[in-house]
Formats: structure tokens, C-alpha cells, sequence
């Protein structure tokens, strides 16, 4: 392999995930219950470090299997009325717009693609005294946008509306803290840039926003369900949900998964997501030089500030094609993708700075 710049794709598995999941294979469950004890603990691990990454309260962050289940639990879970509105954008991913075209009696409001991004002017005009809630992507998947998340979330909360983020393209790599950016609902698999295991995700609801959703609940979902096991005559059903975003996360989980997705959120928070931002920043800006000077458009031009920058580099070149210069690319061992129409290439911490010469000299070659 050439170079790996397909982190907005699916992220590469990191070895302390690898040898932990290995090692529980191996170790636990041949066991069955006599050893699975031994690795329940993850989870809480990755509660504290998901919430550590987020600046949240524990308590607001369930684990889920991707990020089109954590919006749907919003759509399904707020009490919609005939005529409520949904504000979205055009040109965003399937999985932020089908929860809400779904809802009986609710409009969509739309917030139109312009320059390959979005501007506050438009959303402040799809506002209106029937809007519900905001969906929203923080990075657009295709071109890297990044929204003023602050802002929409100002704009939204001052028309009474609620922000519901797909974070999918930038958990992992942008840092966000929801203590100061107070959207009420998050979600994000954990497959891309936090390069965790296929089939995680995290979901966060607001503490106060908890009994507004009437999500699912699963048996351990409720306040002393493992009563049960201590004695005879403890079996309840007239339990209380519990008062956290956990309560979705159904019986048995994904267990495997959960110790990689631990190891992976531990290593980020040891390097430090600061850390990550800034060499994914250099790396792209030198992508961005490269590829300009080889005759490539940008979907997002000039260079991006502090708080336009994500990890995504979209790109573009008038003598090809996206689809047959990802596939020459691709041939030369380079791993970009190539969603609507553009080239993506996005590195993560890891990238090396040899990685980042060797595609940018195949992209001239391949575009020459």
C-alpha cells in the first residue's frame, strides 16, 4: 500500500484494538460466562473516555451501532405534530436526511448547497415558528465543508428549535466540546475517524432532553434489572427507566467490539485530540498545495481557518474523471474514494509525510 487516505471512508483498526479484541477471542470467549466478566468493564472504559472526548456528562452517551441508528432514535423519539418542520441541507448524506422525510405530517425545510457549503444567511431563512429541530452534518462527507456548528446551534435555539448533529466526519478528528456548543443530540460511528471497530457508534442525548425523546429500552435499560439474579421473588417488571442515554442500548451488545472501541478512544485521548487536529491540518494543507499545483480544482477553495479546516480533501482535475482517476489511483495503490463526483482524500494522525509525497506525485502522473 502506497498511501492510506480513506479515513472519511472507514479508518484503519489501531493495534491496541487489534491485540485487545485478539487477546478477548482468544482468552474469553471460549469460556462462555466463566471469563466474558472479565471484559464487561470496557464499556464503562469507553463511556468515560466517549464522554471525556465530547466534554459531556457520562450519563449522556450510549453506545450504538452506527450513526444512522442514533438519528433515527431522534426521529423516532420526539413527539412530532402535523405541520412541524425539519430543517436540512441539500446535498447532505442519506443517512441525516431519510429519518426526517420519513415523518408523517412533518415538512422539510431545505438549506441549499452553495459553493460546495452552506451559509448561515440560508439557515437563518429556513428557521421559521414551526421549525422542530435542525439535522445537521458538522463536515459535509463530500467536499469537507465544516458548518459554524456554534452558530447554527444559536440560530436554531433562538427560533426554539433542536439541533440534531451527524458527527460522523469529524468525531475523532475535530475537536468538539458540547458543554460549549450545546447541541441537545449527537451521533457518530466509531468506524472512521476514531478508527474503531465496524458496527459502534455513539450516541449523546442532553441530560434535559432525556424525557423529551421516548426512546427504546431494553431489559437492562431499567433501574435495578439485575435484581433478578440475587434471590428469589426479585423478578419486577414495574421498574423505572434509567436517567441515561444507556437506556437504549438493549440486553447483550457487541461485546468483541466494545473492548476494541475502548483501546482505540484510549489511545486518541493519550495523544490528544488537540494533537490529532494539528498534524491533520498540516497534512491536509500540504494536500491542498500539492494538488493545486498539479491543476486540481478544490470543492472547498482557498485555505481554511482555525474553525473551516476538517480532515476531508476533496479535489477534482477537468482531463479525468473522479470515478477513473480514483480508479487509476487505486491501481497505483493509493486508497482514496470518491463520493459524488469528487476525489476524497483524507488522512488522519497516523498518515505518514512519505504517504502524503507518494499520492501527490501518482495524482500528477496520473493527471498529466
Amino acid at each position: 500500500m502506497e498511501s492510506y487516505l480513506d479515513y472519511a471512508g472507514l479508518g484503519r483498526l489501531r493495534e491496541p484494538a487489534r491485540v485487545a479484541m485478539a487477546a478477548a477471542l482468544n482468552d474469553v470467549f471460549p469460556f462462555g460466562s466463566a471469563e466474558i466478566g472479565r471484559v464487561f468493564p470496557a464499556r464503562r472504559r469507553a463511556r468515560a473516555l466517549a464522554a471525556g472526548l465530547l466534554d459531556c456528562r457520562e450519563d449522556e452517551i450510549a453506545f450504538v451501532p452506527n450513526t444512522s441508528t442514533g438519528l433515527q432514535l431522534v426521529a423516532d423519539g420526539i413527539d412530532w405534530r402535523p405541520g412541524d418542520e425539519v430543517v436540512v441541507f441539500e446535498g447532505d448524506f442519506p443517512a441525516n436526511v431519510h429519518p426526517w422525510r420519513r415523518l408523517d405530517g412533518v415538512r422539510l425545510r431545505w438549506v441549499p448547497l452553495r459553493g460546495n457549503g452552506y451559509r448561515l444567511d440560508d439557515v437563518a431563512a429556513a428557521l421559521g415558528p414551526r421549525t422542530r429541530l435542525v439535522a445537521v452534518s458538522h463536515v459535509h462527507f463530500a467536499t469537507g465543508f465544516r458548518v459554524d456548528l456554534d452558530a447554527v446551534v444559536a440560530l436554531a435555539h433562538a427560533a426554539g428549535a433542536l439541533v440534531c448533529v451527524d458527527a460522523v466526519q469529524s468525531l475523532g478528528v475535530v475537536p468538539l466540546s458540547l458543554r460549549a456548543t450545546p447541541v441537545d443530540f449527537l451521533a457518530a460511528g466509531a468506524h472512521k475517524w476514531l478508527c474503531g471497530p465496524t458496527g459502534t457508534g455513539i450516541f449523546f442525548c442532553r441530560g434535559e432532553r432525556l424525557d423529551e425523546l421516548r426512546l427504546p429500552c431494553g431489559w437492562v435499560g431499567y433501574e435495578g434489572a439485575n435484581d433478578l439474579f440475587d434471590g428469589p421473588g426479585l423478578l419486577r417488571y414495574d421498574l423505572r427507566p434509567r436517567p441515561s442515554a444507556a437506556r437504549v442500548e438493549g440486553g447483550m451488545y457487541d461485546v468483541l467490539a466494545m473492548v476494541g472501541l475502548a483501546e482505540t478512544l484510549a489511545e486518541l485521548a493519550g495523544i490528544g485530540l488537540g494533537a490529532v487536529a494539528a498534524r491533520v491540518r498540516g497534512l491536509t494543507a500540504r494536500l491542498r498545495a500539492g494538488l493545486l499545483e498539479a491543476g486540481c480544482e478544490l470543492a472547498t477553495p482557498g485555505e481554511p481557518s482555525a474553525d473551516e479546516w476538517s480532515g476531508i480533501v476533496a479535489f477534482r482535475h477537468p482531463a479525468r474523471t473522479g470515478g477513473d482517476l480514483v480508479a487509476a489511483l487505486l491501481a497505483d495503490g493509493h486508497h482514496v474514494s470518491h463520493p459524488d463526483g469528487w476525489v476524497r482524500a483524507a488522512p488522519h494522525h497516523w498518515t505518514g509525510d512519505a504517504e502524503i509525497g507518494r499520492f501527490l506525485t501518482a495524482v500528477t502522473r496520473r493527471v498529466s
